[in-house]
This record gives structure tokens, C-alpha cells and sequence, in this order.
């Protein structure tokens, strides 16, 4: 048992000491180049920060030397590249790891629901009832939590800076 604990510490200390390591594993790229807005395809969302504050979001039509132009509500908006502070491509994250964790979380809540629900019953010979109800609501819960956590992962966006004025 003693040297099982030991494993277990010794697992747990190198993890740690891996996750929590101050090392960068990926390059930053540089961010005031221009022309990185050369590589984003035309219709992809972005984020554009004026140096007044303002923030304008559309889709990219044209990339120049001199300028932007976004298609803002249907309407093509030229923005200066003197007047942009920085540029943040828009995309939606996706939905799967939201997904199964509302799917655990729900199967697990429904799972005990039912348990406690079966367990207050007296063994009065309907005990295949009571666990056949016992997993309805366990598939019930993770329904119900796999669907939450997907319109909730659904919404969430993740901005990717590829442009800042210096």
C-alpha cells in the first residue's frame, strides 16, 4: 500500500510539474505586419479596433497596402490602415467539449436522482421497476445536459489577433 501511495505522488508531482511549466511551447508570431491580412481568406469574420475605440465587425472583402474594406450589413466600409488599432479574426469554437461535459454532468445527477429515489422504495417485488425508472431518468439527465452544455458551447467565439498597429 505504502508504495502504491508513493507511485501515486510521484504521478502527481511530475504532471504538475509538466502542466504547470513556464515554458512556451508555441511561438508568438509577429503582430504588427500587415500583411498577415494577405493570408485570411475573403469572407472571414473580423474584429477591427479603431484607435478612437470604436469596434467594427463584418466579413473581409479586400486587403490593400493603404486600407481594409469590410462588408458591414451589407454596406462595404473602407477602413485606413492609419486609423486601425488592431484586427481579430472571429470564429466559433466548437461545441464538443461543452457537449460531453453537460452529457456527464447530467447523466451524473440523473444517476443519483434515480439512486436516491430507489433506494427510499421498499423491496415490495417491484425492484426491476424501480431500477428500469432508476436509468430512464439517468438517460433523461444526460439528454437534458448534453443539450444545455451544446447551446451553451454553441455561443462562445474565440478571437485570434492577426493584426496590431505599434
Amino acid at each position: 500500500m505504502r508504495i502504491q501511495t508513493r507511485q501515486f505522488a510521484t504521478i502527481v508531482i511530475l504532471l504538475a510539474a509538466i502542466l504547470l511549466s513556464p515554458l512556451t511551447l508555441s511561438a508568438q508570431a509577429v503582430s504588427n505586419d500587415w500583411s498577415r491580412l494577405n493570408a485570411v481568406a475573403a469572407g472571414s469574420k473580423l474584429s477591427v479596433k479603431l484607435r478612437n475605440g470604436k469596434n467594427i465587425e463584418g466579413t473581409l472583402s479586400n486587403v490593400s497596402d493603404t486600407a481594409l474594406t469590410l462588408m458591414v450589413q451589407k454596406t462595404s466600409t473602407e477602413i485606413k490602415r492609419d486609423d486601425i488599432a488592431s484586427v481579430h479574426q472571429v470564429t466559433g469554437k466548437s461545441a464538443t467539449k461543452s457537449t460531453l461535459i453537460g452529457l456527464g454532468v447530467g447523466a451524473g445527477a440523473g444517476a443519483a436522482i434515480g439512486l436516491a429515489a430507489d433506494a427510499g422504495s421498499d423491496s415490495d417485488g417491484f425492484e426491476k421497476i424501480d431500477n428500469v425508472a432508476a436509468g430512464a431518468i439517468t438517460v433523461v439527465g444526460a439528454v437534458a445536459g448534453a443539450v444545455t452544455g451544446y447551446f451553451i458551447g454553441r455561443g462562445n467565439k474565440k478571437k485570434v489577433l492577426i493584426y496590431e498597429a505599434k
